[in-house]
């Protein structure tokens, strides 16, 4: 068991509770930190798993999201780092924390559309520091959305020169976490639905994928899993996808296609 007392680990979750604790259990599995958090609508939550401490919240939207993230949390952080996951996205090989992560006060996956050391990082499955959530109450760094986008992009300057605050360097960041690049070894953590083929045994991801909500298979996410699914041949599994999608009746040209994809997979044997 690893022991973490310097990080705190929370999820912000006013949608799926129970996804976002499966996903905090996960983290637990290998990790002892100083607390877990659980920011959701406690109306849809009966009780919580030991050691998870429910923080009632309601948030209206997506930018309402960003906006706690950004200027909320600090109250609720008495350790000198958080480590925020999504219900999709949680800790996959505690073996590959490294102390040196504490060195910095953002941590993120590397964006694989952004270049050079800019490109950290993902907000999914981040991990930031108490300086860096007391610098973000600054009023002269207005919330923005997305949240990630807003830390590392928008006020990325003036929280290094104003703050001296430290992003990790692109090279720590892939070690750190993996999104939508390819990891070259165990990374401590991972973001998107799109990468559960890689983090989840199949008769398991098949269990989730008949159980999850048909909504949160409609994005692009849920298309590129459909996609990989296909391409690796675990068919089973992709007509989960797909059946969703139709039962919302999506007729959009990807939805289209994975239909296609799928059925020719299943011709050719």
């Amino acid at each position: 068991m690893l022991d973490l007392p310097e990080l705190t680990l929370c999820c912000v979750d006013t949608r799926e509770p129970a996804l976002a604790l499966a996903a905090l259990q996960r983290c637990m599995a290998g990790i002892r930190f100083a607390r877990v958090l659980l920011f959701t609508d406690t109306a849809l939550v009966s009780e919580a798993p030991p050691g998870i401490e429910l923080v009632p919240l309601r948030i209206a939207s997506v930018a309402a999201y960003s906006e706690f993230m950004l200027r909320g949390l600090l109250p609720y952080l008495h350790s000198s780092h958080l480590l925020v996951v999504q219900w999709d996205g949680y800790v996959t090989s505690p073996g590959a924390w490294d102390p040196a992560f504490l060195h910095y006060d953002y941590i993120g996956a590397p964006w694989h559309d952004v270049a050079g050391e800019r490109a950290v990082g993902n907000g999914g499955f981040s991990l930031r520091s108490l300086r860096l959530l007391q610098a973000l109450q600054d009023p002269a760094l207005p919330p923005s959305h997305p949240e990630d986008l807003c830390i590392c992009q928008v006020h990325r300057d003036r929280l290094e020169q104003q703050y001296g605050l430290r992003f990790a360097p692109r090279a720590m960041a892939a070690h750190f976490a993996f999104e939508r690049t390819e990891p070259s070894g165990p990374t401590f953590g991972f973001h998107g639905l799109f990468n559960f083929d890689r983090v989840m045994p199949l008769p398991e991801l098949q269990r989730l994928l008949a159980t999850l909500p048909d909504a949160m298979l409609q994005g692009l996410d849920g298309h590129d899993l459909c996609a990989r699914l296909i391409h690796r041949g675990q068919l089973d599994a992709a007509a989960l996808i797909v059946a969703a999608r139709r039962r919302l009746g999506m007729s959009d040209r990807r939805t289209w296609r994975l239909r296609a994809r799928l059925a020719w997979a299943r011709w050719r044997g």
